[in-house]
């Protein structure tokens, strides 16, 4: 029985999958197994295949003034595809609320943006850490320029809500967390209410966004699939039937736009108590394929493959309290932004101005499913709203 359970991990890297995602360690896990799954990715999977190597790029530098108080709200989104925003262009209103907010905010923004990577658990550590290069593995690892490490040094509280698993959060600088819940802390709350539980959490501790300085990442888990599972606590977003995929998905895309749309109301009644400025803006992980062409031409549907289609991108934001809005300027006039450029924006509203020799004008990355960049990755190069992709497969 012994050599029966040590040879599941095993067999699992030979036969079931080639990605070394799956075998990192996780939070969650004793330390035992995390050992069994590092040792059984290594030897059955990583010497098998062809490796880069790990290179060592000149490590980023920043400068850093004092800010005021201020609240910096990441909502950080999860398989959200801009091609099904109304606002964006898409044929149906999957954002009824949103729309309200664009017609009667003048700080509004939403766009089109470019995702970092095709998989939660390597676009979340690569925007939060405002990684460039897809194979700069050591400037993830190190978090010099992680977005709580720097929110933590430049003074702010740090708040992590999450509707996700622990096991998906890796590379979060959990250390330099204040408050950390993610979906075991409600368990059994989450089963039946999902994303309204960061809703509630965010609502519970709304009181200490009223002063001092304050970074807040909401972290969603709709619209990952099955996707009538995101939405299963909100009856009004259950409008285009019967059950399909298409259909499903568009109802995630309203429970998106009320959860979103919520976050914001939250924000603007503190605003009405408090003067301090406060900056909010919804960025997905990456986006849901959902039948767009591939490079094949062949309809495509889902993520965690390398696909341009699955870094597309919407993004929302606004502000209150904010006079000569730098952040909102900077986002009306940039085009396709992406997860570096938007994360060294929220890095310059908590102090810092991110500096990076590797950095080339419009140029850009979407990393693959490996953090390494070892599973290939697509070299974005953007010429104002046209930009043209290059794909460099694995070996």
């Amino acid at each position: 029985m012994a050599i029966f359970a040590l040879s599941i991990l095993p067999y699992k890297a030979v036969y079931k999958t080639d990605r070394l995602v799956n075998f990192s360690p996780k939070n969650d896990s004793i330390s035992l197994y995390n050992t069994l799954r590092t040792f059984s990715g290594y030897f059955f999977l990583y010497l098998r295949m062809p490796q880069a190597p790990i290179l060592d790029y000149p490590e980023y530098t920043y400068d850093y003034k004092n800010v005021a108080d201020r609240n910096v709200i990441l909502i950080l989104g999860e398989s959200t595809n801009a091609n099904r925003i109304g606002l964006l262009g898409y044929e149906r209103n999957t954002n009824p609320l949103l729309s309200e907010w664009a017609k009667n905010d003048k700080n509004f923004v939403a766009k089109r943006a470019i995702s970092s990577a095709v998989l939660t658990r390597v676009a979340v550590p690569s925007l939060l850490n405002i990684a460039y290069k897809p194979d700069n593995i050591k400037h993830i690892s190190n978090e010099k320029t992680h977005l709580v490490y720097l929110a933590k040094k430049a003074g702010f509280k740090t708040f992590y809500y999450s509707a996700q698993t622990i096991s998906e959060l890796s590379d979060i600088s959990s250390e330099n967390l204040d408050e950390f819940f993610t979906r075991e802390n409600y368990y059994f709350e989450h089963k039946q209410l999902g994303d309204l539980l960061v809703l509630e959490k965010l609502k519970e501790n709304q009181d200490k966004f009223l002063h001092g300085k304050n970074f807040v990442i909401l972290h969603q888990r709709n619209a990952h699939s099955p996707y009538q599972r995101g939405y299963r606590a909100y009856q009004k977003a259950d409008v285009f039937k019967p059950m399909t995929r298409e259909n499903t998905y568009d109802n995630a895309m309203i429970f998106n736009d009320y959860f979103i749309s919520s976050v914001f109301e939250v924000f603007k009644k503190l605003s009405q108590k408090s003067s301090i400025p406060t900056y909010v803006i919804f960025i997905p992980d990456h986006a849901e394929a959902m039948g767009e062409l591939g490079r094949d031409g062949h309809a495509e549907y889902g993520h965690s493959f390398l696909s341009a289609n699955v870094a597309n991108i919407p993004i929302f934001a606004t502000t209150f309290n904010v006079k000569n809005d730098d952040f909102i300027t900077y986002l009306k006039q940039s085009k396709l932004p992406t997860h570096y450029e938007l994360a060294k924006l929220l890095a310059k509203e908590m102090g810092y101005d991110i500096h990076n020799s590797l950095e080339e004008p419009n140029v850009f990355y979407i990393n693959g499913v490996d953090i390494s960049g070892n599973a290939g990755y697509i070299k974005v190069l953007r010429d104002g709203d046209k930009v043209k992709f290059e794909y460099f497969d694995k070996e």
